[in-house]
């Protein structure tokens, strides 16, 4: 799924800067016109928003624990932030920070932005696809918000993926994880999300213990 994500949004960023004109005219008119592009542009879009609903309705229990899980900002997340970009500034000398959830405080907050930047996307796409009738200022707001969301996904999206390449210090080996065979190694595991990891580690040995016990 994540790799049909990707595929998709790559497409729709790239058929967008050719709808914005940042891309080559010729680059346009070998990909069949602006026509062309723009009909691929609104059916794929389209097609995202309804797949992305469906998704989020048959795993409505996953929907409201990954919102909740976002929605958690505690006090010590701000000296957090600072912390791991010490370590990532001075691997050597500063350990990447403890933390015990799922996602660490500035993965929650850059994946909660994309999440929310996404929707703004979507929801504006589908209003300039049925194009309902309101008035022109309904209009302007909706494409503002394509426009400008979508620029913003764009960067969001670059974050994303500087950190799954795992050219950061802190995130050496997520590459296999992102774009191999979906497992992370142990040492990354360790290095990123401590808590996590600990607890799964933890979790074989208690049961080994209990089997040798009974």
């Amino acid at each position: 799924m994540h790799g049909t994500n990707a595929v998709v949004l790559l497409t729709l960023v790239v058929t967008g800067l050719a709808l914005g004109d940042w891309l080559p005219v010729r680059w346009v008119a070998l990909a069949g016109g602006h026509d062309a592009i723009n009909g691929l542009h609104r059916v794929l879009g389209l097609a995202f928003v309804l797949a992305a609903l469906v998704v989020l309705a048959a795993l409505w229990r996953g929907t409201v624990w990954l919102a909740a899980t976002l929605a958690r900002f505690r006090r010590g997340d701000v000296r957090w932030v600072g912390a791991y970009f010490r370590a990532l500034l001075r691997p050597a000398r500063a350990p990447a920070p403890w933390h015990d959830g799922w996602f660490d405080p500035l993965e929650r907050l850059v994946l909660a932005l994309l999440l929310s930047v996404t929707v703004v996307v979507g929801v504006s796409g589908v209003y300039l696809y049925f194009l309902p009738s309101a008035p022109l200022w309904v209009f302007l707001v909706a494409i503002r918000a394509h426009v400008y969301g979508a620029w913003l996904l764009l960067a969001l999206l670059a974050v994303h993926i500087l950190a799954g390449l795992g050219v950061l210090p802190t995130h050496r080996g997520l590459a296999r994880a992102m774009f191999g065979d979906g497992t992370v190694p142990a040492a990354t595991a360790h290095r990123l999300w401590p808590g996590w990891a600990a607890r799964k580690q933890a979790a074989p040995e208690a049961d080994g213990a209990r089997e040798r016990r009974g």
